[in-house]
């Protein structure tokens, strides 16, 4: 039994002391990248967004949602965005991985979507924000520049503006608030 104790308390001590160097590693994700995946994927995970400002006969949309989940001790996150048209969920539009990549020393952001649609890009820290700046591929052929801006005012609320990038110029397009979903479905 106390081989037992001693083996149980050295791998405690191994545990705490690998999650101290992991912490110290140079290819560690900074704190500002582990903070916005643990305060997206806390609680439900899902974020609720108005569409009103938007809406119309093309988008039908009252509002958009957001579930995210966190991965891998929480150093990557998975996500996806769908649209609500009368409370219920009905069409789901993209997918989203992000993840820091150690050898990089970066961010990545991964989108896929409808008709093979994949955006790639990264995400990095600017102040109180958080910046990104994604390249989208058609299956088409065609390639366009995406940034997206975006904070936490408070620990439920998350706004983000994005933006098409024409010549390098960040073109402002949509802003959204998204509000912590603490019922879903």
């Amino acid at each position: 039994m106390k081989n037992l104790l001693v083996l149980v308390a050295a791998m405690g001590l191994v545990a705490a002391n690998v999650q101290s160097q992991e912490a110290e590693l140079p290819g560690s994700p900074p704190a500002w990248f582990l903070d916005e995946i643990a305060t997206l994927t806390s609680g439900s995970g899902r974020w609720l967004a108005d569409n009103s400002q938007y809406r119309n006969e093309n988008e039908p949309y009252e509002a958009y949602a957001t579930e995210w989940k966190s991965a891998f001790d929480g150093m990557s996150i998975s996500g996806r965005l769908f649209g609500i048209i009368d409370g219920k969920e009905v069409a789901e539009f993209w997918q989203f991985r992000q993840y820091w990549h150690p050898g990089e020393k970066k961010a990545v952001v991964e989108q896929f979507g409808w008709g093979g649609t994949v955006g790639i890009g990264s995400a990095w820290r600017d102040g109180d924000e958080t910046r990104s700046d994604q390249s989208f591929f058609g299956i088409n052929g065609s390639v366009n520049r995406t940034g997206h801006v975006s904070s936490f005012p408070d620990s439920d609320t998350h706004v983000t503006a994005s933006f098409n990038i024409v010549g390098g110029e960040w073109q402002p397009q949509r802003v959204y608030t998204w509000r912590r979903d603490a019922n879903p479905e």
